[in-house]
């Protein structure tokens, strides 16, 4: 036996097709911001690992300065200098994180809002999940 599905046709009105584009333009947005979040952290553990070769650097030498690379120039900075700056870039990243999993989560609010007036409307006639989930 063969198992037919019939193809219903319904029909979008302008309203709709505002939820549908919203709904669009948000996952865009989404996704932008799950890359960047992905970004600050591999900036993150770079920023950690600056840290700990210097401390070891701190551990193993007497020398109060250490080489600071700016750009293609290297510059000799006292050691707790880099720290602080180090430490200070660290919390900054760690606050946009935050940020951006504030606005991620306020983002995620209107998908699923909308998800539940396109889907009850529409039924299994339109997909609003992501491929990669």
């Amino acid at each position: 036996m063969s198992s037919t599905t019939k193809d219903v046709e319904v029909h979008v009105e302008y309203a709709d097709q505002q939820n549908i584009n919203k709904f669009a333009r948000n996952n865009a947005k989404l996704t932008e911001l799950k890359e960047e979040i992905e970004t600050k952290r591999k900036e993150l553990t770079s920023l950690s690992d600056a840290r700990e070769a210097l401390d070891e650097l701190a551990i193993l030498s007497d020398i109060p300065t250490a080489p600071l690379l700016v750009g293609e120039t290297f510059l000799i900075e006292p050691t707790e200098d880099i720290l602080t700056s180090l430490d200070g870039r660290k919390t900054k990243i760690e606050a946009e994180i935050d940020d951006i999993q504030s606005r991620m989560q306020t983002i995620q609010g209107v998908l699923s809002d909308l998800k539940v007036k396109l889907y009850g409307k529409f039924g299994k006639s339109i997909n609003l999940e992501n491929d990669e989930e």
